[in-house]
C-alpha cells in the first residue's frame, strides 16, 4: 500500500471513531432513539425508557408508535410521519406521548431518513424544556398565546439563520360544512405538522388560520396539500374557496420584538376583517400591504417613544359645588399621528402601551419639577395608566424607579386606570393598586358606565375616585336609559364611599343636574379645554391636608 493509499483510505480505527462519534452525538441530543418502519412499528429502541415502558427501552421493539400516543395525537402524528417520509427530514417538533400509567407528557421529536433505508424512519426524542403552546388533543393554540410566543420564535429562528414565513389561510364556506369538525381536525393537524416547532399554528376564526413555518414551504405547496386533504373529506369544491397569503419574516433594521408586534397586530386585524376582504387568491398585496403598513406604524410609535416626540395638554377638573380648580388631567398629544385615542389604542394593541404610560408619567413629573423649581404652586395631575400596563409584573418596580428622584412630588399625582374591560383578575389588580397607594398615588377608575368599564369594575376595584363616562353625562337629560345608568352609578358610588368625576360637561343645565345628584367633581368644555399650559394655583388657597392612614382624602 502506498503512502497515497494510506492517506486516502481511513483506517479501521477511524471508521470506528466516525461511527461512535455519530452515536455519541445522537445520545447527546436525545434521550431516546427509535427506528420504525413506514407504518410506525418500532424495530429498534435505545436510550432512556422515558416512562414509556416498565423496564428497558428495548422492550418497545415490536410496539407501534401510536400505542405510545394519547388518542387525540394520532392524526397529527400521522401527518408528521408523512412529512418525514416525503422530505427525509423532520426538525425538532413538540409532541405528546403517554407513560405506562397513561399520563401525557411533552417531548421534542426530530427525525431523518437514510437513502439506503427507504422503509425506515430514524427518530430522536428528548424531554421538552419549553412547555408547548398547545394541549393534548388540541392542535392549535389560541391567538393570544400564539402572538405572545412570536418574538421568542423569531429570535430563535434568527439565531439559527432559519428563514421563516407566516402563511395566512382563508377557506370560505368551511364553517358551513356538515363534516366541518372532522375536516377541521385533519386541516389543523396538517398546519401543525408544517409549523415551526410543531406548535406554531393558530385558528383565527371558523374559516381563517395562520401558521409560522420554514421559508422553503411555498404557497403553492400548501394549496396543493390542503386541496388534497379537502378532496379526501369530500369537499373538493372548497379547493376554489381556499386562499393563501405568505409574508416573509425578516428583521432587517427593525428589532425582532417590533416585527413580532407588527405580525401580531396583522393577525388580529386579519381575523376581524369581513369575509371577502381578501378574496383574491393569486396575489398577496392586501395582506403584505397590511403588514408593511403595520411595520411602518410600529416604527413610528417606537420613534415617538424613543425621542419623546409628544407633549401633554392639561384639562381642568373642578369642584361642582364651588367651581374651584381641583386637579388637571394630563392628555397626550402626538404631532401628525391623528387622533390620540387611535394612537393609544394602537400602542396598546402592539404591546407598547406600558412604555407610553411610563413616559407620560415621567413627562408629568418633569412638569411638576419645573414648576417647583420656579416656585409656582400648581394643581395635582392625573395620568392615565392602562390596565394592560398595570398587569405587567415589572410595573411597580418601573414606577418606583421613576418616582424615587421625585418623592416630594408623588403626592401630587393621581392614576386614572383605563381599559379595565381587559381585566380578568380583579384581585391581582387590587394588589397592584395597593402598591401604588403605598407609593403615595391616588386612584381613579376611568370611563365608568361605558362599554369598557362595567359596574363590576366599580364594585370590585378599591379606588378613591370614579370618572363617569362622558356619553352617559351627555345623554342623561334626554335619554331615559342613560339617566337610569347615571343614577345607578351615583347610588353605588355613594354606597362605596367613592367620589365621582363627571366628564364632558358642556352646559349649565348638565352642571345643575349633576350637582343635584351629588356628583362632586366635573370636567368638560364648560370649565376649560385641554391646554399645553399647566394652570397655576392661587398661593393663598388652602393647601390639601396631610393624609392619615385610613382617612378619606379631601382637597378642598
Amino acid at each position: 500500500m502506498t503512502m497515497a493509499d494510506q492517506t486516502q483510505k481511513p483506517s479501521d480505527s477511524q471508521t470506528v471513531l466516525g461511527r461512535d462519534r455519530f452515536v455519541a452525538f445522537a445520545f447527546a441530543s436525545a434521550h431516546l432513539l427509535l427506528e420504525t418502519d413506514n407504518e410506525g412499528r418500532i424495530v429498534f429502541a435505545a436510550g432512556a425508557r422515558c416512562g414509556l415502558t416498565d423496564r428497558r427501552a428495548e422492550d418497545l421493539v415490536g410496539c407501534s408508535l401510536f400505542d405510545l400516543l394519547p388518542p387525540g395525537e394520532h392524526t397529527f402524528f400521522r401527518m408528521l410521519l408523512t412529512r418525514l417520509i416525503d422530505s427525509g427530514k423532520l426538525d425538532p417538533t413538540h409532541v405528546f406521548l403517554k407513560t405506562v400509567a397513561g399520563q401525557p407528557f411533552a417531548m421534542l421529536m426530530g427525525g431523518c431518513r437514510l437513502p439506503n433505508y427507504a422503509d425506515r424512519c430514524f427518530l430522536g426524542f428528548s424531554i421538552a424544556a419549553r412547555v408547548s403552546g398547545r394541549t393534548v388533543g388540541r392542535c392549535l393554540s389560541d391567538l393570544k398565546s400564539f402572538a405572545e410566543s412570536l418574538e421568542s420564535r423569531l429570535c430563535a429562528a434568527g439565531a439559527t439563520e432559519r428563514g421563516q414565513r407566516l402563511s395566512l389561510l382563508d377557506i370560505v364556506g368551511l364553517a358551513d360544512r356538515d363534516n366541518a369538525p372532522e375536516m377541521r381536525n385533519s386541516l389543523e393537524a396538517y398546519l401543525l405538522s408544517v409549523s415551526t416547532d410543531g406548535d406554531a399554528a393558530v385558528r383565527l376564526n371558523d374559516e381563517r388560520y395562520a401558521v409560522l413555518h420554514r421559508d422553503d414551504l411555498t404557497r403553492e405547496e400548501i394549496i396543493l396539500d390542503i386541496g388534497r386533504l379537502l378532496a379526501r373529506h369530500g369537499a373538493d369544491e372548497l379547493r376554489d374557496a381556499l386562499h393563501v397569503w405568505q409574508i416573509p419574516v425578516q428583521g432587517g433594521e427593525m428589532p425582532m420584538s417590533d416585527v413580532a408586534r407588527a405580525l401580531s397586530y396583522t393577525l388580529h386585524k386579519f381575523a376581524a376583517e369581513e369575509p371577502g376582504a381578501f378574496g383574491i387568491a393569486d396575489i398577496n398585496e392586501a395582506v403584505v400591504d397590511m403588514l408593511h403598513n403595520t411595520v411602518g406604524r410600529v416604527a413610528q410609535v417606537r420613534r415617538i417613544l424613543e425621542q419623546r416626540d409628544f407633549h401633554l395638554a392639561f384639562q381642568p377638573i373642578v369642584s361642582l359645588a364651588t367651581g374651584k380648580l381641583h386637579h388637571v388631567e394630563a392628555l397626550i398629544r402626538v404631532g401628525d399621528c391623528g387622533s390620540p385615542a387611535e394612537f393609544i389604542a394602537f400602542a396598546e394593541r402592539i404591546g407598547l402601551i406600558c412604555d407610553l404610560d411610563l413616559l407620560v408619567c415621567q413627562a408629568a413629573l418633569d412638569v411638576l419639577k419645573q414648576a417647583e423649581d420656579q416656585g409656582r404652586a400648581v394643581p395635582d395631575i392625573a395620568i392615565n395608566l392602562s390596565a394592560v400596563s398595570l398587569a405587567s409584573p415589572l410595573i411597580i418596580e418601573q414606577l418606583q424607579a421613576l418616582l424615587r428622584p421625585h418623592q416630594g412630588l408623588t403626592r401630587k399625582l393621581l392614576v386614572e386606570v383605563t381599559e379595565t374591560a381587559t381585566v380578568n383578575d380583579f384581585q391581582g389588580l387590587n394588589r397592584v393598586l395597593g402598591h401604588l397607594r403605598k407609593l403615595g398615588l391616588r386612584i381613579c377608575l376611568d370611563d365608568v358606565g361605558s362599554g369598557t368599564t362595567s359596574f363590576m369594575s366599580l364594585n370590585e376595584l378599591r379606588v378613591d375616585y370614579a370618572k363617569l363616562d362622558g356619553r352617559i353625562v351627555q345623554g342623561a337629560l334626554t335619554n331615559g336609559r342613560d339617566l337610569t345608568i347615571l343614577r345607578s352609578i351615583v347610588e353605588i358610588a355613594r354606597h362605596l364611599g367613592t367620589d365621582l368625576v363627571a366628564e364632558q360637561i358642556e352646559t349649565e343645565e348638565q352642571l345643575r343636574y349633576l350637582r343635584k345628584l351629588g356628583v362632586r367633581y366635573g370636567q368638560g368644555y364648560l370649565f376649560g379645554k385641554p391646554s399645553p399650559v399647566l394652570p397655576g394655583f392661587d398661593l393663598a388657597a388652602p393647601s390639601r391636608p396631610s393624609r392619615r392612614t385610613g382617612e378619606r382624602v379631601s382637597w378642598e
